[in-house]
């Protein structure tokens, strides 16, 4: 899975930027048909919204806005959708239904914890982006990212996400281990597979991932 943190439309090729709003343009016009399709091809892109995240709303916030019947937001579900992301604005898909009067999604929309994180979750987070910020040198200061919330990682037992850092030929993997969330952040240039980091609510080290002999 991947988080697109990318602020800047201009970061993004000219052929992949017109597919990717097109795919946005089949979920604000509620073509299902076409998004599956599209799915089909670029599986990663369901909780991606349009390029340049100004509004954040990913295909499950058109489908709970739509009122979308309960096989289409059933299959966002199943392709991954992440019912506790949340729009620029703060809102889960869950809340864009209640809204809108689309009370019989509501159920289906409430995010469900699978596996929480380490308590408290808000220092977590707290300490997770104090690391992102710190690892990828001075690239988050140059270009604008949104950086990515640890919500998602409770939606499923087992989930690695990618972060793409603009300016570091690479990027940020992160995922949820028994107590800690482990990160990975690495470049192209990088020899061998980058750093590797374990973040608690107390704080972050760095940690080494070589073979043990």
């Amino acid at each position: 899975m991947k988080w697109d943190g990318i602020t800047d439309r201009e970061q993004f090729s000219g052929w992949y930027l017109a597919e990717r709003d097109r795919f946005a343009d089949m979920a604000r016009d509620a073509d299902w048909h076409g998004l599956f399709h599209a799915l089909g091809k670029h599986p990663e892109w369901v909780n991606l919204s349009r390029p340049g995240n100004r509004s954040g709303f990913t295909a499950l916030h058109q489908a709970a806005w739509h009122g979308a019947d309960f096989p289409v937001v059933s299959r966002l579900i199943a392709h991954g959708a992440w019912r506790t992301q949340r729009t620029r604005d703060g809102r889960r898909a869950v809340d864009v239904a209640r809204e809108r009067g689309h009370t019989r999604l509501l159920e289906l929309l409430e995010p469900v914890v699978v596996r929480p994180l380490p308590a408290p979750a808000d220092a977590l987070e707290h300490h997770f982006h104090a690391l992102l910020r710190e690892s990828t040198g001075r690239c988050l200061e140059k270009t604008e990212h949104l950086l990515p919330p640890l919500s998602p990682l409770t939606e499923t037992l087992s989930l690695k996400i990618f972060f793409q850092v603009i300016g570091m030929m690479g990027g940020v993997f992160y995922h949820l281990e028994d107590d800690h969330v482990r990160v990975n952040a690495g470049s192209r240039m990088d020899y061998g597979d980058g750093q590797h980091y374990r973040v608690t609510p107390e704080g972050w080290a760095e940690i080494d991932n070589s073979p043990q002999q």
